[in-house]
């Protein structure tokens, strides 16, 4: 008996209706702890942390001498400052910073005396050193769920304490060689008879998707042995296909017998070569039948069975390689060397945009973060703001994803964390690429449009939030806004607050790590501050800045500052005491026209879930009682 099938199906159409019908293959997510260093392209199956800050401790940049700062405020290049043994340390690169020294100063600005040095020029406080949470501060999310993990990933989450990693099982395909005429390579070959390297062919196209797969011994054009052989590899695999039988000869049995197994759902495809394939399921295991033409088993694989895989483990393949550009800020060059700058790429109202990230050569959590490299050449001065650049990238682009990367620039929060990991969790191609510069810097790039969303929460006269500030730099309803949870504001202190600070009122004669300026969090503050008439002058560390909440919290428990300001969040994620201030509205402002976008969609449906409610309010400090709604 014969297969006739007269009507093939088109390719995506034939798709959908396999995938719809195999929803538990995708559903169903094993996972397995593995040792961080084998970790290479392996799929999260949660979202990783980091145990330590990276640097783990306060270090020297360069080497010199270890000296405390207001010591040598005086010197001068015609006035050198000489400073005796016992008031320096020498040390290397790396080298941890000891108390009281409070900076480094680099060897070529000293002049190395029998008893003491004579020093040339004053540094800053901090000056020359690398501080402990440069590049990571622990327990920040490093990856989300599903990210793929590349050789710098590893090598961040290696430096940052994670040593073990939870990761999606690598699904199984099984590959069935069939055909009486077919023949081992190992044989020598005979007159009427193939050596089979179709199976060669899928076993290397799958590997380099980091899919195992296990191949099976030839099976001859017999029911008995091919049903045999299915019913075996669908209960040993997470995807059976078998090569060759699919078509209408009259010794081609694969649909009848999957047919008696499980159900097939397409014979037969409107694309050349590749139409006699079988799409169905044996069991609950998915089932695709090959054609045994190599070409047309290639294609079959390539577009059936690799993106039917991928989509399991939530990835997307892409081969672009170079993309195009406009420069969110400039980039100076140094004009002696080529120079590989870090960037984020992202889609702001049709335009392709390029955010350069940290430059610093210990930045190894920018790299891993970044899409590709702004390459510099020598004797180029650099490249201004709204300059369109070449981007060369580190892997091909997602295009789905890259499509609906919301661009965000301004006010740093954990909610931005939290998001991403749900809208992952939810499948969502949406993801937010972000960069902290503060709320008011913020609205300005949305003014420029070099941003989708200006994440902000600058207090107005009135007691409202960011009504104001949108005023300078939007007409009127040019913007929409987008609640997204009420903080709590307030003071971080060391864990049992051993200095007994309880209100603005008794800072004066305390130390601080404030925040950047132009953040909603400093200009809290400054009411605050003037509120109860307090110059911000008269507090010790006022103009030491940083630009995360998390970042302020390390400060305080690492007993660097005395206080620091900001969100009851960060404060219980470092395990430091706080002192609530005032709530605070933290919203996303957009162009109203934006609202219509599928990644805004995406964006305001996860804030409305009870989901995100329950992520949020296990943080604590937060409010999300108006989480989603669109003013």
């Amino acid at each position: 008996m014969r297969n006739i099938y007269l009507d093939t199906v088109e390719l995506e159409k034939a798709l959908k209706i396999f995938h719809d019908n195999i929803g538990e293959f995708f559903t169903n997510q094993d996972y397995e702890i593995i040792d961080t260093k084998n970790g290479l392209d392996r799929i999260l199956s949660e979202p990783v942390y980091a145990k330590y800050s990276s640097p783990a401790y306060h270090s020297s940049a360069v080497d010199g001498f270890m000296v405390e700062s207001e010591l040598i405020k005086l010197a001068r290049e015609t006035e050198p400052l000489f400073i005796k043994n016992e008031d320096f340390i020498y040390c290397n690169t790396g080298a941890a910073l000891i108390k009281p020294y409070d900076s480094v100063i680099m060897i070529e600005d000293v002049k190395i005396e029998e008893d003491g040095i004579s020093i040339l020029s004053p540094v800053r406080p901090w000056e020359n050193i690398r501080i402990q949470g440069e590049d990571v501060i622990e327990k920040d999310l490093l990856f989300e769920s599903y990210h793929q993990l590349s050789a710098v990933d590893l090598s961040v989450l290696v430096s940052t304490g994670v040593n073990e990693i939870k990761v999606l099982k690598k699904p199984l395909i099984g590959i069935i060689p069939s055909g009486n005429e077919i023949v081992d390579s190992s044989n020598e070959l005979e007159m009427g008879k193939i050596i089979e390297s179709n199976s060669t062919m899928l076993v290397n196209a799958a590997y380099k998707y980091g899919i195992d797969s296990k191949v099976y011994p030839i099976v001859k054009d017999n029911k008995d042995d091919i049903r045999n052989i299915l019913d075996k590899a669908a209960r040993e695999c997470d995807f059976v296909t078998l090569i060759a039988g699919t078509s209408a000869g009259s010794k081609d049995f694969t649909k009848e017998i999957v047919q008696i197994l499980g159900e097939v759902y397409v014979h037969g495809l409107s694309i050349k070569p590749g139409k006699p394939a079988i799409l169905g399921k044996i069991y609950e295991t998915p089932f695709v039948g090959l054609p045994g033409f190599p070409i047309s088993t290639h294609i079959v694989f390539d577009q059936v069975v690799i993106p039917t895989v991928l989509r399991k483990l939530r990835l997307i393949n892409d081969d672009k390689e170079v993309i195009s550009a406009k420069l969110t800020k400039p980039v100076i060059s140094s004009l002696k060397n080529r120079e590989y700058v870090r960037v984020k790429l992202g889609n702001v109202n049709g335009s392709i945009i390029a955010t350069p990230l940290d430059r610093k050569a210990g930045s190894l959590y920018s790299l891993a973060i970044s899409d590709g490299y702004l390459i510099v050449e020598r004797n180029i001065e650099g490249y201004n703001r709204g300059d369109v650049v070449d981007i060369t990238l580190h892997r091909p682009l997602k295009e789905k994803t890259f499509k609906n990367r919301i661009v965000s620039i301004g006010s740093h929060d954990l909610v931005l964390d939290v998001l991403n990991d749900i809208l992952a969790v939810a499948d969502k191609s949406t993801r937010i690429s972000s960069s902290h510069v503060g709320s008011l810097a913020g609205l300005k790039a949305l003014s420029e449009g070099d941003c989708l969303i200006a994440p902000s929460h600058l207090l107005d006269e009135t007691g409202t939030y960011n009504n104001d500030a949108i005023k300078l730099f939007f007409e009127e309803d040019e913007v929409s806004k987008i609640n997204v949870v009420g903080r709590r504001q307030g003071i971080y202190v060391a864990k049992g607050n051993p200095l007994g600070i309880r209100s603005i009122d008794d800072l004066l004669d305390k130390t601080m790590v404030n925040r950047q300026r132009g953040a909603g969090t400093r200009i809290l503050f400054d009411y605050l501050l003037k509120e109860s008439n307090i110059d911000p002058e008269n507090i010790a560390g006022y103009d030491n800045e940083v630009t995360t909440h998390l970042s302020a919290a390390l400060a305080v428990k690492n007993g660097d500052c005395d206080f620091s300001i900001g969100v009851e969040s960060a404060a219980i994620k470092m395990d430091i005491d706080f002192i609530y201030l005032k709530d605070e509205e933290y919203q996303f402002i957009l162009k109203k026209d934006n609202l219509e976008l599928d990644s805004i969609k995406d964006l305001i449906q996860i804030l409305k879930s009870d989901n995100f409610k329950n992520r949020i309010n296990e943080l604590g400090g937060y409010n999300t009682e108006n989480s989603g709604v669109v003013n």
